[in-house]
């Protein structure tokens, strides 16, 4: 059965993307609550889960943990199967399958991102579609995402060399604050420039950003992955300073701390 009326799928093709409110019930919210301060008390490795973090007024802290879904039974599941995957199988308009998965902790004084679109920092695919779920309120003062309502049927706009986009092109943009609550969702695809400010209150604001393709383009996760660690690694290498991004596009407003410097 359809999860969206034609009204939420005329608002997803006008706008490029779509808030759904109190997707998830309170039982669930506190689930997720619970799962994300689980994760973000396990220890860095290498290998499996990855974690990044960043300089804030308080000190050093998390600003975002990636690869976690293999690892944890309560989150593999509920972004493997069930109502997220239907509702963004529906947008897709054919089945999807997770391509990656991120939380952006984004505590007190936490970084910002730039304008930017996801295309360029997710490779294999052409297109994909994220599924943000609020763990915390998302405000403009806690840094909740902006979205330039309509310029994704543009493609890449104004590329620079961080990968972002343009800061005069964005400049020029018409940004519509989306803030969500516990439990809300937010849809949105490869091409729609969004930006988030930096936390200024004293709440975090903790988000779980679910990525996904059509399945028909195949299974890239693990690859994903492995490329991420490859390339970090060279840039840990090349003298290019990339190694202090968290993405290999450079959006990331924040300082970010290596975490062998924590212990």
């Amino acid at each position: 059965m359809p999860n969206l009326n034609s009204e939420l799928h005329q608002n997803w093709e006008t706008d490029g993307y779509l808030r759904i409110p109190r997707f998830f019930s309170d039982k669930e919210v506190t689930d997720l609550q619970t799962w994300v301060s689980e994760i973000s008390r396990w220890k860095p490795t290498s290998d499996k889960w990855m974690h990044h973090y960043e300089s804030t007024l308080n000190g050093p802290r998390l600003s975002r943990s990636e690869n976690f879904v293999p690892y944890h039974i309560g989150m593999k599941a509920t972004v493997t199967r069930g109502k997220v995957l239907d509702v963004v199988s529906e947008l897709m308009r054919e089945p999807a399958v997770l391509y990656k998965e991120k939380i952006n902790y984004k505590y007190p004084g936490g970084g910002g991102y730039a304008a930017h679109q996801d295309a360029p920092a997710y490779e294999f695919v052409n297109y994909h579609i994220t599924c943000l779920i609020s763990v915390d309120s998302a405000t403009p003062e806690t840094g909740c995402l902006y979205f330039a309502p309509g310029r994704h049927r543009e493609g890449f706009i104004a590329l620079d060399e961080k990968g972002c986009v343009a800061p005069e092109a964005a400049a020029e943009m018409a940004w519509v604050e989306a803030p969500t609550n516990p439990g809300d969702i937010l849809l949105f695809g490869s091409y729609i420039p969004h930006k988030s400010p930096a936390n200024r209150s004293d709440h975090p604001r903790r988000i779980i950003y679910l990525t996904y393709n059509a399945s028909s383009q195949g299974d890239w996760r693990e690859r994903y992955y492995t490329d991420k660690r490859k390339a970090f690694s060279a840039y840990a290498k090349d003298g290019s300073n990339r190694d202090k991004q968290i993405s290999k596009i450079a959006h990331f407003q924040g300082k970010t701390v290596n975490h062998a410097k924590l212990r």
